[in-house]
């Protein structure tokens, strides 16, 4: 394998910036289980993300959090430009601006001033391995303590119940009290899945959220499931992440769904209904270890693997 450094610079002023924020942090910076060092969260565009749920937390975080670049990708080397066209400018008679993609680890602070990692941008579509390894690097240059990815994936579930959410890694013991939907699953990789179990197999704290996003609202904005995955990732990590401005829209989603419920068909909210009773028989069912065990008819793993790949193919259509 070739160097893990070709694939990234360091941004000095990042790097300097980050190293100011920890030493001021000090002792204070330590997380839920009382062990100090960084926190890296992650998530990549252009795979799975029903509800557009890990999106926008990072917009969220980004948002809020005053980042500051501490390394930048080669995306020259690991975008496939004809899948995904950077977008230009065209004015009158010339062009007069590009917007290259950016793959960045970035420095963000949260509510009280405690440092940590942001790593976002498009997801790799090529050298995989590589990038495993190269953000391995990073990790261990930095301390970082915990990573944690993020997702949405669409389910049978109805948006008039809580958003699941099911964790995983090799610290789901920071995530405890979530039920278990399925034993296993074959679905289609991810640069995102591969780096949390490369950092894993290397001995790393990795953590995941996949939170359930209605299938029939899974192309739009689901804020209902970032504020999920926000309010995990701050209970799992210790960081204060409040999500004011998403929880705001929680319910003008909602109104909204509601509002094309009632001028659609009836065989929708009848569906709705039904997916409501599952719900509910698996909600009343907590002493159980497995979910699948119950009577309810939820998705099999081969189900889930199938939803998953229309789900994608679905986002190729629509980016055609």
């Amino acid at each position: 394998m070739r160097d893990p450094k070709e694939l990234y610079q360091l941004e000095r002023q990042g790097v300097d910036a980050l190293t100011a924020a920890c030493a001021a942090a000090g002792p204070e910076a330590e997380g839920a289980a009382g062990v100090a060092g960084l926190v890296l969260l992650h998530h990549f565009e252009g795979f799975m993300d029903a509800g557009e749920a890990g999106g926008q937390v990072v917009a969220h975080l980004q948002e809020h959090g005053s980042p500051q670049i501490v390394a930048r990708f080669d995306h020259d080397r690991l975008v496939d430009y004809r899948a995904r066209r950077p977008a230009m400018t065209f004015d009158r008679d010339r062009w007069t601006a590009y917007e290259p993609p950016e793959i960045l680890l970035q420095l963000v602070r949260d509510s009280v001033g405690t440092p940590f990692l942001l790593l976002t941008g498009p997801e790799p579509d090529t050298e995989w391995e590589l990038f495993a390894a190269a953000v391995r690097e990073l990790v261990e240059r930095f301390a970082v303590r915990l990573t944690i990815d993020f997702h949405g994936i669409p389910m049978g579930v109805p948006h008039t119940r809580p958003v699941g959410l099911t964790p995983h890694g090799n610290r789901v013991d920071l995530a405890a009290g979530y039920p278990r939907w399925f034993e296993q699953a074959q679905v289609p990789g991810s640069a995102q899945s591969l780096l949390e179990y490369r950092l894993a197999q290397a001995g790393h704290d990795v953590l995941g959220f996949a939170a359930h996003v209605p299938h029939y609202v899974a192309r739009s904005a689901y804020p209902a499931a970032a504020v999920m995955i926000l309010e995990a990732v701050q209970s799992a990590s210790g960081l204060v992440l409040p999500g004011t401005g998403l929880r705001d829209r929680v319910g003008e989603v909602y109104a909204d769904i509601e509002e094309q419920l009632a001028q659609g068909d009836s065989e929708l909210r009848s569906a709705i209904r039904g997916m409501e009773g599952q719900y509910d028989a698996v909600a009343g069912a907590e002493s159980r270890e497995s979910l699948l065990a119950e009577a309810a008819d939820l998705p099999s793993a081969d189900e889930l693997g199938r939803r998953f790949e229309e789900f994608l193919a679905e986002q190729e259509r629509g980016a055609e």
